[in-house]
């Protein structure tokens, strides 16, 4: 192929259809062809004149930027600008320069089709994310020094606050320019690969996700990028976060165990406190899993239950789940509400299991105390006729009666009072008794020899027939006060108590009642009261509380032996 004139245009700039053709100096100024047109007559207007002169006014600080570092680095110059080709109204164009020999330049344009620079460009204003295109510039070693922004947004503008950024470079905006940035998209620039990035700024304090991609593919200079500023998103996702943790802390500290279901009963979750409890993993609870934990006879409970859930809104049952080792049962509360979403249509079911063992124990003992209660309230009422009846026959008149029946309520009353530590899981212990009873006729010496109390301590009687135990002791020490060994100085008493083992039988108590010192009253009814008591120890005794008694009068006093079974 012959050589081409100096003036005339290469044929190798002509790859594919061009709107504008033409050949210029190291200045720029056209020495051939022209930027508006293929016409002779164009041509021959705009020979001698800056190419620069084409482009629209809105354009050309970036144009003369461009053309600037291109005539510096004798390197291409690639650019989307809006230019006159036709002598009418600027057209978005995509240009290409090229150097050609030592000092010219060959240069052609394209209109992009149908205005799509404009539209690109309207649709960048349209979004909320800032973007730019920026151009990397290297210097002669091929390393990145600083990069072009081509084309921006009004969004980069807001988040950045550069204004009129186009057509500057990142130094002249940002004088120290953080490094990572060049190396960032030196790297994307040379592998061709779209990247994905964070980055924050503290002031104004923002958290950007930053997207950039070659436009050129590999070896390009030029990127697209984006910013989309997910601060309000990050903090969002931490107040998510946050409410997450004290939604698990809340969780884990409950007594309760805190579970999720399908409407079916199908556990999909369980807190740490049910797999400390059981034994089960989160995986073994999962499911239907979760009643292998339930006591066999409550589990079809647990079935009708769920069966009503449904149309009640409410999961309701009283359940016994086994811990782990398997030892034993607890009763527990389990109740669940359905959880809805914006249409009212049930997602899942969260529930709760309670422990309520102590409270049925409570319930229980409740029942056996009141029980206990309205027995114990028709014995008194039977002892305190027996007492007033009795009494009544021995007294010689009102006035002998109301004191010595009074006496006897008291007794009854003090021993109902020992009787209440029942409450507290507690019996009456003999020791108990016959200190209560001594102390109350004053005469209770401790440490003394006048009264001597010999015996093992919490031997416990039976509740159900210690009142009359308890009224059988209350007459000896009515009686040794007012007639025997305690009405004088010189009478002692001993009471002295022991267990025993007989095979084949309960244990029982034997107890010895032993007065000294001091002359027995005549055989006669000198001693009003003393009848009852005898009558008590000698008869009552034996038929309810199987009882082996023995009431002698010696020499000395009153001896007097009552063996009882107390198991």
């Amino acid at each position: 192929m012959d050589a081409e004139p100096n003036d005339a245009i290469p044929s190798t700039l002509l790859t594919g259809f061009a709107d504008a053709l033409w050949r210029m100096d190291e200045n720029g100024r056209v020495t051939a062809g022209a930027p508006t047109g293929l016409g002779p007559e164009t041509a021959a207007h705009w020979k001698g004149r800056l190419w620069l002169e084409a482009v629209d006014p809105a354009d050309r600080a970036l144009a003369e930027s461009l053309w600037h570092e291109a005539s510096a680095a004798r390197g291409a110059l690639d650019a989307s600008l809006r230019l006159r080709l036709d002598g009418g109204a600027a057209e978005p164009a995509q240009l290409r320069i090229v150097p050609a020999g030592e000092h010219d330049w060959h240069g052609i344009a394209r209109r992009r089709p149908d205005g799509e620079g404009d539209v690109h460009r309207r649709l960048i204003e349209t979004i909320d994310d800032g973007f730019c295109t920026i151009q990397m510039i290297y210097d002669a070693d091929g390393q990145p020094v600083n990069y072009r922004f081509l084309a921006v947004n009004s969004a980069f503008e807001r988040q950045s606050g550069f204004r009129d950024a186009v057509g500057r470079t990142a130094r002249e905006l940002v004088p120290d320019l953080p490094r990572k940035w060049l190396d960032v998209y030196d790297r994307i620039t040379r592998s061709g690969t779209a990247e994905r990035f964070e980055e924050q700024q503290e002031k104004p304090r923002r958290f950007f996700e930053i997207y950039a991609t070659p436009i050129e593919g590999p070896g390009g200079s030029r990127l697209a990028v984006l910013f989309r500023d997910v601060l309000p998103r990050r903090r969002a996702e931490a107040e998510l976060s946050r409410s997450e943790r004290r939604l698990s802390t809340l969780v884990q500290s409950m007594p309760q165990f805190v579970w999720r279901a399908t409407a079916a009963g199908r556990w999909t979750w369980a807190s740490s406190q049910w797999g400390a409890y059981t034994g089960q993993s989160g995986a073994d609870s999962r499911g239907l899993g979760w009643l292998r934990m339930i006591h066999p006879d409550d589990r079809g409970r647990v079935a009708a239950a769920w069966a009503k859930a449904r149309e009640r809104g409410e999961f309701q049952v009283e359940i016994r789940i086994r811990p782990a080792g398997g030892e034993g049962y607890r009763w527990f509360h389990a109740r669940a509400l359905p959880v809805r979403d914006e249409a009212g249509a049930t997602r899942e079911w969260v529930g709760t299991c309670t422990d309520i063992d102590e409270m049925r124990q409570l319930q229980a003992r409740q029942e056996v105390l009141l029980a206990e209660l309205q027995h114990r309230t028709r014995n008194l009422l039977g002892v305190v006729t027996s007492v007033a009846e009795r009494t009544a026959r021995s007294a010689r008149s009102v006035a002998d009666f109301l004191p010595r029946f009074r006496e006897r309520l008291l007794a009854l009353s003090r021993i109902n009072g020992l009787l209440s530590q029942l409450d507290r899981g507690q019996r009456v212990t003999f020791d108990e008794l016959i200190r209560a009873e001594l102390g109350a006729r004053g005469v209770l010496d401790e440490g003394g020899e006048r009264v001597v109390l010999d015996g093992p301590l919490g031997v416990r009687l039976r509740s159900a027939t210690v009142q009359t135990f308890a009224l059988a002791i209350h007459e000896l020490a009515t009686n040794a006060v007012k007639y025997g060994a305690l009405s004088g100085d010189a009478g002692r008493l001993a009471v002295r108590w022991r267990l025993g083992e007989p095979e084949g039988g309960p244990r029982r108590l034997c107890v010895e009642w032993i007065e000294s010192g001091t002359a027995p009253p005549p055989p006669v009814p000198a001693a009003p009261g003393r009848g009852y008591g005898r009558e008590l120890i000698e008869k009552a005794l034996p038929y309810q509380m199987k009882a082996r008694t023995r009431y002698e009068i010696g020499p000395e006093g009153v001896r007097c032996t009552i063996d009882v079974p107390v198991d």
